[in-house]
């Protein structure tokens, strides 16, 4: 018998999306074993029981070691299968393109004359170290009913013939990072790692603080090691497609023409280096990287000036000696102010005197960008889109900036050097070349269209009724034109939901303006009333949490309570649980929540920094995505060099970049929910500090022992992603 009514599995090339349904709850119930089957690739016939680290209420797991969902099973009708291509205990990364399906069976508690499930290789009783897996009792589990297949998924970063994309794998608060580093020798010494799950609260809390400065320094000391196996296990293939069209121009003699914001990359410098010596690529290079060289307290007469382009200061220097006076070959441009910034990264490939294929996405050529954020990039092979990026980069080169005018200042004892400051902006024939409308250029599989910041008459967003730009105009009648989904992923569009995608999505789910007060806000409020509720959902995760909708500055009395600092809000669901819009920003376990240890939320500014968008992922016709440079909100289009690529109707593409929403939203989720818990308890005086909480934190599993856990999830049917994706499987 089986009871499971439907399945259905979903991938983006890294991470599969996996959900299921019942009629009505199971008895006896105590979750679902997921096993992957693999149809084809190097793997072909092997079956993999999906991992998990979550252990039963009366368990305890404090190394976090793995097991199978056979021994601790899946309290939940979705799952992300995280080691569809990445290795449940070390580093090594499966090789891409090949395809599987997933059965899914619900467990139960084995009785006596039943046979259980039997141990499989990869659930083992013992850890490398031949001490227990886990601690406390043995709870052998029964398959009930039959397994139900899904359908085959491809793994790959092709979605048609001339598109491709693929994601970072850098998410930093995970549980399995230490696993990661202890695979390469670099975990927290023994005694960290033991003080962890002592009994005594003072040693854990120690232990919290030490393991997450041994985690930062260590990482910082990786991704700075082009050899580290952790670099490369951060990176997944991004690289790789940032890389590839440099080396195609070194193999058929064509010509790349690159527009850089950030360039600090231990690998990606020398690449350029060496092709800049080769006469392979043209950069424009904007500013990066600033410094007030002051100390607090400086003299006006002492002052010095604030010194910018200090990030990309040595590479630009080593990429004018590779030209060896070929001026076109690097152009300086220089915002070096707080007003705008230079912000893409996108490259065209030329050859033949022909453009013939581009790169672009959220990834700047850095460390971070490449190990520790969520990013994207694609890659299309379309003579059409690829002649519109070109022809911006000539824009970009034509619009003349002032020069650059190289600046030390003296910190600390130590020299910086950079270049001055300056009120550079962007010129009116550039802005007025980039407000035209772009072409549609049709591909093999759906559509694209780009459009180019700055293109609005004004050089900077007005206080008080901000004209809508024409690239957002179109962003925003996309979403208001969604049938049933909006998906996005977002560093810092703008704050509090003011003239950005955030408070757009929200005022498409609610029909109801979110944050604003200017006229063409309430008028387009007025309008979206009329619209009759679609059942619409909208879903998304943000880096900044000033970002959230109605965010609100804390006044100085008001970000402490008791003398805690008060976590900012890390969600916003103006329904409750059963609201139709859904955002989380990205937050890391702060203090132990059962076998659950304080993370590392972040190595640099941001975490999520991708600028995405997805309507309708699994609709043939108006499926969506939208990527690029572009923040999303006003600013990157009154101020900023931006880029921002629409692409529609490639179905398998909105599902690959809908899995990467997911994936980011699920794995925030559980953090937000325990971050807006330490915020209201600290509010109403539950929490004296955070130490306090990690002193009562007892390590222990947090699975059920019985069936009622279903009740949450089968009661009320909220509309998510979830309920869309399966109304589809």
């Amino acid at each position: 018998m089986n009871l499971i009514t439907r399945a259905g599995a979903w991938c983006n090339g890294e991470v599969a999306y996996i959900a299921w349904d019942v009629k009505e709850p199971i008895k006896d119930c105590i979750g679902f074993m997921v096993t992957r089957v693999h149809d084809t690739g190097a793997d072909a016939g092997k079956r993999r029981i999906l991992p998990t680290w979550i252990a039963f209420a009366d368990q305890n797991n404090p190394n976090w070691n793995e097991q199978d969902s056979s021994v601790w099973p899946i309290q939940n009708f979705e799952w992300r299968d995280l080691t569809l291509r990445k290795s449940r205990d070390n580093t090594n990364v499966r090789p891409i393109d090949f395809e599987v399906h997933y059965e899914i069976v619900p467990v139960a508690l084995a009785k006596a004359g039943q046979t259980p499930i039997p141990p499989s290789a990869t659930a083992p009783a013992t850890d490398p170290q031949g001490m227990p897996s886990y601690e406390g009792p043995k709870h052998p589990l029964v398959q009930i009913g039959q397994p139900f297949k899904t359908n085959r998924i491809r793994v790959t970063h092709t979605y048609g013939r001339n598109i491709r994309a693929t994601f970072t794998n850098g998410i930093l608060s995970t549980q399995n990072l230490v696993r990661q580093l202890s695979s390469v020798n670099k975990a927290p010494p023994k005694e960290i790692m033991a003080d962890a799950a002592s009994s005594d609260a003072k040693r854990r809390i120690r232990s919290a603080q030490q393991k997450e400065e041994h985690l930062l320094t260590t990482l910082k000391r990786e991704i700075n090691n082009q050899d580290s196996p952790i670099r490369k296990y951060l990176m997944g293939d991004v690289y790789k497609f940032l890389t590839e069209l440099i080396d195609r121009a070194k193999n058929e003699g064509g010509q790349i023409y690159l527009a850089l914001y950030e360039l600090d990359d231990i690998q990606l410098i020398p690449l350029l280096v060496d092709a800049m010596k080769r006469r392979l690529i043209h950069i424009v290079l904007t500013t990066a990287g600033n410094l007030n060289p002051n100390p607090k307290g400086t003299s006006k007469e002492e002052r010095q000036p604030i010194i910018w382009d200090t990030e990309n200061d040595d590479p630009r220097r080593q990429l004018h000696a590779a030209a060896d006076g070929e001026k076109d070959r690097v152009i300086d441009r220089m915002f070096n102010s707080t007003a705008r910034i230079g912000h893409n990264k996108f490259a065209v490939y030329v050859r033949d005197d022909k453009p013939v294929a581009v790169m672009t996405g959220s990834t700047n050529w850095t460390k971070t960008g490449l190990c520790t954020q969520s990013n994207n990039c694609i890659i299309i092979e379309d003579a059409g889109l690829a002649a519109d990026y070109f022809a911006y980069w000539n824009r970009l080169k034509s619009d003349k900036q002032p020069a650059r005018k190289a600046l030390k200042v003296r910190k600390s004892g130590k020299t910086i050097s950079g270049a001055s400051p300056n009120s550079a902006k962007q010129g009116a024939v550039l802005r007025s070349a980039n407000h035209k409308a772009p072409k549609e250029r049709a591909l093999t599989e759906g559509a694209a269209r780009v459009w180019f910041s700055p293109n609005t008459k004004q050089p900077t967003v007005p206080k008080t009724s901000a004209v809508r730009p024409v690239d957002l105009e179109e962003v925003y009648q996309r979403m208001d034109a969604a049938k049933s989904a909006i998906m996005f992923l977002v560093f810092m569009p703008g704050r509090s939901g003011v003239n950005n995608v955030v408070g757009e999505a929200a005022t498409i789910a609610n029909s109801a303006r979110v944050g604003t007060s200017d006229g063409e806000s309430l008028r387009l409020a007025r309008r979206l009333t009329t619209i009759a509720n679609k059942g619409r959902f909208v879903m998304g995760a943000i880096s900044d949490p000033s970002a959230m909708p109605d965010y609100k500055p804390p006044s100085d009395g008001a970000k402490k309570k008791g003398g805690i600092k008060l976590p900012p809000p890390a969600i916003w669901w103006p329904g409750g649980d059963q609201s139709q819009v859904a955002l989380v920003r990205a937050a890391a376990v702060r203090i132990p929540f059962g076998n659950l240890r304080p993370e590392l939320l972040t190595a640099g500014h941001a975490i999520i920094h991708d600028k995405i968008i997805v309507i309708d992922p699994l609709d043939e016709e108006n499926c969506t995505v939208i990527t690029g440079s572009h923040n999303l909100g006003y600013k990157a289009s009154y101020c900023n060099d931006e880029n921002l690529l629409i692409i529609k109707g490639n179905r398998d593409l909105a599902i690959s970049y809908a899995v990467h929403v997911i994936d980011l939203y699920q794995h925030y989720l559980m953090r937000a929910r325990l971050e807006e818990k330490i915020r209201k308890d600290i509010m109403a005086g539950k929490l004296k500090s955070y130490d306090d909480a990690a002193a009562h934190s007892i390590p222990h599993g947090l699975l059920t022992l019985g069936d009622d856990w279903q009740k949450r999830h089968l009661k009320n049917r909220a509309q998510s992603s979830m309920a869309y994706f399966m109304a589809n499987a």
